[in-house]
């Protein structure tokens, strides 16, 4: 018998698509061990060095979970699946760090008064400043405006 019919033809494209990756991940490992990581980390800016330091972790625990799936073991029973959970969640949270900080101010000042000048009640007349500097809130009692009448439609 040969090789190729010893093994089975249905794992042939799985394991190509293995190898395939295996070599994709080896370039890239060379590219990044060709420096020193203190060289490449230190031209990061914090946010920089945590996902390098969460990318790095990642990688080694995915590299171990193969490895023990190769080999024909259980990676949960390695605590590899609850290593790797635990890396996801500080990328999460990188992530919304990230996102707040992207996320824009709020002028609370400006949202008050849109708010107070929103919150008109019927019957009684809008706040206005008052004739002047513009910093006195007048109260509506030098003159009352006409009520307006609504009209009801049927739907």
């Amino acid at each position: 018998m040969t090789e190729s019919e010893e093994f089975p033809e249905e794992l042939s494209d799985t394991v190509k698509n293995f190898h395939g990756s295996l070599g994709d991940l080896k370039t890239k490992l060379d590219l990044m061990l060709s420096q020193p990581r203190t060289d490449l980390y230190d031209k990061l800016d914090p946010m920089g060095k945590a996902k390098m330091d969460l990318v790095s972790a990642y990688a080694i625990n995915s590299l171990f979970w193969m490895l023990l799936k190769t080999m024909g073991e259980n990676p949960g029973a390695a605590d590899v699946k609850k290593e790797l959970d635990r890396v996801k969640e500080a990328m999460m949270r990188c992530k919304e760090i990230q996102d707040r900080a992207k996320r824009g101010r709020v002028d609370q000042g400006a949202a008050k008064r849109l708010v107070s000048s929103g919150l008109w009640e019927p019957g009684k007349s809008k706040i206005r400043p008052v004739a002047g500097d513009g910093s006195e809130v007048g109260h509506g009692d030098e003159q009352e405006l006409p009520r307006k009448k609504i009209k009801q439609f049927d739907v």
